[in-house]
This record gives C-alpha cells, structure tokens and sequence, in this order.
C-alpha cells in the first residue's frame, strides 16, 4: 500500500499526538467564522416556493387594514390599506421574531408599494419598515414627501442587531378619514439570523474502530439553543472531506445548487437534540495511506463542535513511540518473513503432543526491523476453513516474532498476516505448512 510523501508529512504530527492503540475523545468548542444562518420565505433565489414560515400577523389589523400571505401559491406578504378608512385607525403589519438564543442581522427582500402616487389627497397613509431598535424605511405618503412614487427594487438592510422587524402600513390621520389606498407587497425574504453558539455534544461512544471491519463507526449525543443540530462533519487531514445529515427536511440546505449551505425554509429548521447520531468512515473511500480522521458536530449556523478526533484511520501497525524515527514510507512497505525454528524451512513435520515454534522478523522497506506492530494469525484446516486464532502477536525489538504452537495441533496451514494499515489490506503474508503424524501417519482430526 503506498501514499504520497505530503499525506505522510501531514500525518506524522498525527502519529505523534495519538497512541497506536486507543481513539482519543476530544470536546472542546470550537466558533465557526461566521455563525449566521437565512431563513428564505416566500420564494427563494431559484424560484422555489415556500409559506413564509415565521411571518405573523402583527397586531394592531384594524379598520380596514388587510395583511395577506399568498406566498405558498407564488404571491407575495403584503399589507395593504383599502381606502377610505374611516375612524382613522387603519392598520395591516407583518413581524418576523428572532427565535431563543438567536438575532436578526440582516434582511433583504424584493419590496414594492402599490398607490405611492403624485395627487391632491392629504398625507393620510405611512409605510414603515422597522426593527425594534429602529426604523429601516418608511414613507409618509404626500405630494410634498420625497414618496413621489412607488418604491420598488431590492432592499439589502445590513449590520442589524434585532429581536424582530417587520412592515406595516397605517393611517395618519388619526380620529378622521384616510382616504388614500396604500399597499406594501414583500417576496423573495431572505432572514439573516446570528447564532453564536455551539452545539454541546455527550456521550460520545466508539460503537467499532475499523480494525476488522474497516468502517469507523462513532455515536454521540448533541444539542443546540439556536438553529439546531444540522450535520456532521468529517474531517481528513485537516480538510473537510464530507458532511452527513443528522436529520431530515427541513433540516436541508434550501439551495443547494450555490455555495452557501446555511439557508433554510424554518426559523429553527433543525431538531434542537439529537440522540445516538452515527457517523461512518470506511477507509476504503480514503486515498491510500495513513491519515487523520476528524468528526465534528454542526448547527445550523455553521458553529462546529468536534466529538471524535483527530485519531490515526487507518491506524499505522506500530507502536509509535517505538518508531518515531523510522519512515511511514518504509513500515507501509513492510516485509514478514516466517519459518520453523527446527529447520529454518516453511514446512515442518512434527509429532502430536510436541510443541512446535516458528519464528519470523519483520522488516520495513529499508531493512530495518519493526518493532511493535501486530501480527494476525489464521490457521487454514483441511476442509480449507481459515480461522484467525491469535491477534496479539507482536513484534519485538528488532523486528523479531516467536509463535509457540499448542501441542495437540493437527495438521494444517498457518498463515501469518502484516497489514502496515489497520484497516486495510495485506501488506506481507507468509504462509508455513506443518504436517503432524501420529502413530506413523499424517494426522487430521474429525472435521467439524
């Protein structure tokens, strides 16, 4: 198995932060640059429709205020005054609140007013775009106002620090009759919300580490106070290699075609909790080499939480400390070679009750031996079953292996497996055959 030299200079700083035997588990926090997420109502930039979740009617609606949402049919929000409006105390608005824990921080839309027009009718009518630490836009609908006309186009408010905003249209002529019509229709809504918060992760468990299976398999718990737990992220190598999805829609990216993954549909468009969120790794989606896995957790505003990592996967087959000075290069191309200690050969005839001993030496590339990499031993039967009877066998100084066999083997093929990689495949394989007699003949014992 062979990677290239600036995967393995990256990963040596891995090898030396991580013991060859035991994932380390890592919670600690960590902010995200950004930590904002949209909330799109109405339609978003690809023309697809959606209710305009989060929008309310805010009160006052009086008189003869009217406040429509056709958004899920293609239309727009809007607030619209019908004139004449006796009593003087019209009224339509819509309001989008921040949800817990987040802020509004931007608002743009395609914003138009219908009856913003030049005439002889009093100053009766006002459109107002506001927050409640402020006013956006607004309009006092008058010949002398600089409303002259109707206001359309898209409006980009930005730097906002709000718990709400929203739009209204109402009549000024309080205790009397507005008699000018006005109407503010609002679409393609896009809710700039900041959630600075993390997600906080429990219960982190290793449900399998890859060794056998090649698959990774980690579970944790997660939780959220502002968008909510959105997707997993796997990193290799200090890069992001794939996110996966912790929950369905409208946990979703709204548009997926463009480069910004945080839009939805909802105000908190992801669960707050999620329990036991699996996530897998198969090394054999991986470039060939060691490398170093990182599993974060991430809420919908892109703030990050590592739960597992960064840990060596596929893990090198050497006790670290031992061969930090050796290359990664060499030990990848590692060599076993295996014999009997009576004739140095890879057969042996022995008797049954006798113990037999093999030795071997495992070297890297350059010759040098191994030290501390583990050694799988599979005996191969006469009906060809191959089963793995001893994973502990390790390498000692030097290199060097001694396997002291059971005294009442039969017999039978024993294979001797090196895999520079755990997981991955065979690096080195050496195969020894012992024949055993008793009383004279090559000895079986009753298939099973």
């Amino acid at each position: 198995m062979s990677s290239g030299r600036a995967g393995m200079s990256r990963f040596r700083g891995v090898l030396a932060a991580i013991a060859a035997t035991t994932a380390t588990l890592v919670f600690v926090p960590a902010v995200s640059a950004d930590g904002t997420y949209s909330v799109l109502s109405c339609s978003d930039p690809t023309g697809a429709l959606n209710g305009a979740a989060g929008w309310v009617l805010a009160p006052p609606v009086s008189g003869a205020g009217q406040a429509l949402n056709s958004c899920p049919s293609g239309g727009t929000l809007s607030a619209a005054l019908i004139g004449p409006q006796p009593g003087g105390d019209s009224s339509a608005s819509w309001q989008f609140a921040a949800p817990p824990s987040t802020r509004i921080v931007r608002l743009t839309a395609a914003r138009t007013t219908t009856g913003v027009v030049a005439g002889t009718t009093p100053n009766d009518v006002q459109y107002v775009l506001a927050t409640d630490t402020g006013t956006l836009e607004t309009c006092a609908v008058s010949d002398t106002s600089s409303c002259v006309g109707n206001l359309t186009g898209v409006i980009d408010k930005q730097g906002l620090n709000a718990g709400t905003v929203g739009f209204r249209v109402l009549c000024t002529n309080v205790g009397s009759v507005c008699l000018r019509p006005l109407r503010v229709d609002f679409k393609s809504i896009a809710v700039g919300l900041s959630d600075p918060s993390p997600p906080a992760v429990s219960n982190t468990k290793v449900l399998d580490d890859g060794d056998v299976s090649g698959v990774l398999s980690v579970t944790s718990d997660a939780s959220d106070t502002g968008g909510g737990v959105y997707r997993a992220l796997v990193k290799v190598d200090g890069q992001l290699f794939r996110t996966q999805s912790l929950a369905p829609a409208p946990c979703v990216d709204a548009v997926p075609a463009d480069a910004d993954a945080f839009q939805f549909t909802q105000p908190v468009p992801c669960p707050l909790s999620v329990l036991g969120a699996a996530v897998r790794v198969d090394y054999r989606d991986l470039a060939s080499g060691p490398h170093a896995v990182e599993v974060d957790v991430e809420d919908a505003a892109g703030n990050a939480t590592p739960i597992y990592g960064p840990v060596a996967f596929p893990k090198l087959n050497v006790e670290v400390q031992a061969n930090n000075q050796q290359s990664i290069d060499a030990i990848v191309h590692g060599h076993l070679k295996m014999w009997f200690v009576k004739t140095h050969l890879h057969r042996f005839t022995s008797h049954f009750g006798t113990r037999t001993v093999a030795r071997g030496l495992l070297t890297d590339s350059a010759g040098k031996g191994i030290e501390g990499a583990r050694i799988d031993v599979f005996h191969i039967l006469r009906n060809g079953k191959r089963r793995l009877l001893k994973t502990g066998l390790k390498s000692r100084a030097g290199g060097a292996l001694t396997l002291i066999l059971p005294m009442n083997l039969d017999t039978r093929k024993i294979e001797f497996d090196f895999r520079a990689l755990r997981p991955g495949p065979t690096t080195s394989l050496q195969t020894l055959n012992l024949h055993v007699l008793r009383r004279g003949k090559l000895y079986f014992q009753p298939l099973r």
